[in-house]
């Protein structure tokens, strides 16, 4: 298993890849990019405090997603586009982008009072 902030940092990379390619659109890029930015500087706050932040369900679910949407683009929609023609691969991005929204929210929410924050 890869260092989770190397998890991270091949999940951007490819995304960037990808707006480059013209594969995807920019803000999903962001919307995630900026999710793992955002996230990980809490937790560098939160361990100068002495205090560690798991990862949630929410957090392993968009993993996955974001994998699985990555995969899916790369490999051009197959082995899906042989079965339907509904871009499966951007249905996962989507969702990968959705729950990654939704998952930064809940990770602010559940964490924010054990942040001794502006303090």
């Amino acid at each position: 298993m890869l260092d989770p902030l190397a998890d991270k940092l091949l999940i951007s990379v490819a995304l960037l890849v990808m707006v480059q390619e013209n594969m995807i659109g920019s803000w999903i890029a962001v919307i995630i990019i900026g999710r793992e930015i955002l996230i990980t500087a809490i937790r560098m706050v939160a361990t100068e405090q002495g205090i560690a932040l798991a990862a949630d369900q929410y957090g392993k679910l968009k993993m996955v997603l974001q994998v699985a949407a990555i995969i899916a683009i790369l490999l051009g929609n197959y082995p899906f586009h042989l079965l339907t023609d509904i871009r499966v691969d951007m249905a996962l991005l989507w969702m990968a982008a959705g729950i990654t929204l939704l998952s930064g929210m809940n990770y602010i929410r559940v964490n924010y009072k054990m942040l001794q924050l502006g303090k």
